[in-house]
This record gives C-alpha cells, sequence and structure tokens, in this order.
C-alpha cells in the first residue's frame, strides 16, 4: 500500500476510533479498533497491508458478536474504512452491507 493510502487508512481510522470511544468506549471493537490503529502506526508497508486486511473481517465480526447498535455518525465512520479495503490488493471481501 502507497504511503499516501497508508495516511488515509491511518485519519480514517483515527476518527472511527474517536467515534468509537466516544459512544462505546468499553466495547471490544472499540479496544479493537485502537489496539489496531496503534500497530498500524507502526507498520511497514507490506505488513501494514496484512494488518489493514485482517482488521476489516475481524471488526465487522467483532462488532456483530457484540451486537452494538452504530449511531448515524458511527456507521458513517465504518464506511470510510471500509471504503478504503481496495487500497491494498483487491483481497478484501470481510467488510461489507453488514456494518
Amino acid at each position: 500500500m502507497k504511503q499516501a493510502d497508508q495516511v488515509k487508512v491511518i485519519k480514517a481510522m483515527e476518527n472511527l476510533s474517536s467515534n468509537l470511544n466516544k459512544y462505546h468506549g468499553n466495547s471490544q471493537t472499540a479496544q479493537y479498533v485502537q489496539e489496531t490503529l496503534n500497530e498500524l502506526r507502526k507498520e511497514d508497508e507490506k505488513a501494514f497491508t496484512g494488518t489493514f486486511e485482517y482488521f476489516i473481517v475481524k471488526a465487522s465480526m467483532l462488532r456483530h458478536d457484540e451486537n452494538i447498535d452504530l449511531n448515524e455518525e458511527e456507521i458513517a465512520r465504518f464506511w470510510d474504512v471500509s471504503s478504503l479495503k481496495d487500497l491494498g490488493n483487491d483481497l478484501f471481501f470481510g467488510m461489507g452491507i453488514g456494518w
């Protein structure tokens, strides 16, 4: 993933994390988003893509398992992140309408 694309992902993840912490701060989903964001900030290009791929799939499953009702702002932030899923290598399939 290109450096400019990594910056876009980080910004979108920061916004998502901020919103989740505001409304669902004690949830596993909010904690996972923050942990992944911290990891992404440290990753090189190849590791970044792999970490982001894994996040896309796991975050969706975790949110559904927790049965969190997202508000409109949180849904918009999840979609912001999901819109970046093809920046890596077109292998993403785990994040979709179920957010």
